[in-house]
Order: C-alpha cells, then sequence, then structure tokens
C-alpha cells in the first residue's frame, strides 16, 4: 500500500498507536517502520500532502438565519426605517404648510 508521505497528524497518531499496541509484532514492525519513514519524509523537508492554509480570521460568525433570510430582514427593515422618515417628513411639512396658510390669512384679514 502506498502511503502519503509526510503523514497527517491523525495518521501519524495511529501509526504511532499501531506501534506499541498492534496484535502481532509483524503488524508493530511495520508500524513502526511506517514512523520512520514519516520521520525521514519530514527531515527531508516534505511538505504536508493536502495541507492548507489556515483560514483568514472572521471577525463575525456567520447569521444562524442564513445568508438571504438575514439579507431580507435587513432591506425589510431599512425599508420600515425610510417609510417612517418620510412619513415623519410628511406630516412636518403638512404642518408647516397648514401654519403659513393660517398666517396668510390672518394676515389679509387684518
Amino acid at each position: 500500500m502506498s502511503r502519503v508521505l509526510p503523514l497527517t497528524p491523525r495518521d501519524l497518531n495511529a501509526a504511532r498507536h499501531r506501534a506499541e499496541y498492534a496484535p502481532t509484532p509483524e503488524m508493530r514492525e511495520a508500524a513502526s517502520r511506517l514512523l520512520t519513514d514519516h520521520e525521514l519524509a519530514v527531515a527531508m523537508g516534505r511538505t504536508l500532502a493536502r495541507a492548507r492554509p489556515r483560514p483568514a480570521f472572521r471577525t463575525s460568525r456567520p447569521s444562524p438565519l442564513g445568508p438571504n433570510l438575514t439579507g431580507f430582514l435587513v432591506g425589510a427593515l431599512a425599508l420600515l426605517g425610510f417609510l417612517f422618515v418620510a412619513t415623519v417628513l410628511w406630516a412636518h411639512v403638512t404642518d408647516v404648510t397648514e401654519a403659513m396658510r393660517q398666517q396668510a390669512s390672518a394676515m389679509r384679514s387684518m
């Protein structure tokens, strides 16, 4: 069986366990031979197969609601906020125009 060397940490742990606790001396010998091959591969500087760089540090965890529902809720909240501001502004503008009409009519009647 051809092995990818050096071993992954999980395979290395399993080989160490087999080298110490395997039921037959042949299996213990094969496991210690695999450990020796691993040490040789590490000494030769071979890179670990399937190695991936560590993931970049994320500042926040993903939303439990999922990206689609989260985006929808944020959009709905933004729309409600906009409608609230628009309603308050509309009420203010209509109030100001009504006050100006009353003042104009009061000035005409003077």
